[in-house]
């Protein structure tokens, strides 16, 4: 079952007997603690089990580095880039640097003291550092910014990060729209509704940018079809679209990004859903218990509160359990590149 935040408000109200008229809970309040319960535990909770739920990459090709003249830094450098904003917690899984054949090589975090012990950077040194053995590449982090070292490194290559993409922040029904048909010629899309943004929509100047999200689980975005997938990495999602002609409930966004949109997907102004998105179903009562214990503590009931609180807790170490390891199979062991076994194998002196 495909749980909307429409239906999540309704558990939420049940689970409690909240009134359909009680004014204190209206959507609004139910919805911004379910947003609150996603974050703020749920989201956690699924991180803890290390099994890369919420894991995507990202590449970005860094531009050609302007030549070391062996008298001042350079200026006007691309070396560095910014973890994503919807990275949770903002931060990184893991840094790369891609080879043209598509291979592509971990980068160690270094410390900036690290880095600067190695000595880069003075009167001496210059872009032949690729020959010195005694060199430990790698990124050091500087804020949200990933410093790439030592200078000169991923120029004109691409570095591929790889981070933990946060669900977006919850949004009633209402402000969305579920595709009920589309024409695939011109990339017109009818959704259910005459949604409340369309009048602010007032093309090419000042548009609503948009997103597209599966209405089948674990309710991911859509994939955009125009951009191809490179080999080892997330397909490019329909997270950022701005529609051409808006009207009543009549979108048309562009043809060849659209072509993987089916019927049953919704439509969103971007940043927000109407799907707790890449949610295992197994903690969809969990988050709905934690945000109806929320309630009982908004409403003073201390009491009750702790009661639910003792709930929620036995609920999601068991709803853990079902969701890690995501492979119950026995796990292959595989040796390290430079094993004494796996090395004595090339020699041909160990077991064949």
């Amino acid at each position: 079952m495909a749980y909307t935040t429409k239906q999540l408000i309704t558990l939420v109200k049940n689970r409690e007997t909240i009134p359909e008229s009680g004014a204190a809970y209206g959507e609004d309040v139910l919805l911004e603690f379910l947003d609150q319960a996603l974050k703020g535990f749920i989201v956690p909770a699924i991180e803890t089990t290390l099994e890369e739920h919420f894991v995507v990459s990202m590449d970005t090709t860094m531009p050609t580095q302007p030549p070391y003249n062996g008298v001042s830094p350079p200026t006007n450098v691309g070396n560095s880039l910014l973890i994503p904003g919807e990275s949770t917690g903002l931060r990184l899984r893991d840094v790369y640097v891609v080879g043209t054949d598509g291979s592509f090589y971990n980068l160690p975090r270094l410390t900036p003291t690290q880095a600067a012990s190695q000595n880069f950077g003075n009167a001496t040194w210059s872009l032949n550092y690729n020959n010195q053995t005694n060199a430990t590449g790698g990124f050091f982090l500087q804020g949200n910014q990933v410093q790439i070292f030592p200078y000169g490194l991923a120029s004109g290559k691409t570095v591929r990060i790889t981070y933990q993409r946060a669900p977006l922040d919850l949004c009633l029904v209402t402000e969305s729209g579920q595709v009920v048909a589309i024409d695939y010629n011109t990339g017109t899309v009818t959704l259910d509704k005459v949604l409340p943004w369309k009048g602010s929509i007032l093309w090419p100047t000042t548009a609503t940018h948009l997103n597209v999200i599966s209405g089948v689980e674990p309710h991911d975005f859509v994939q955009d079809s125009s951009v191809p997938t490179v080999v080892y990495t997330s397909y490019a999602p329909i997270n950022d679209i701005v529609p051409t002609v808006v009207n009543s409930n009549f979108i048309t966004l562009n043809p060849a990004q659209i072509a993987n949109v089916k019927v049953g997907d919704w439509i969103n102004v971007a940043g927000k859903s109407v799907f707790a998105m890449n949610i295992p179903k197994e903690l969809v009562p969990v988050l709905v218990q934690k945000a109806a214990e929320m309630v009982l503590e908004s409403a003073g009931d201390r009491e009750g509160q702790q009661v639910a609180n003792k709930t929620f807790l036995s609920m999601i170490g068991l709803a853990i359990t079902q969701i890690a390891p995501r492979v119950i199979g026995k796990p292959i062991k595989i040796l390290p590149t430079n094993s004494a076994f796996k090395a004595s194998r090339v020699r041909g002196i160990g077991l064949r």
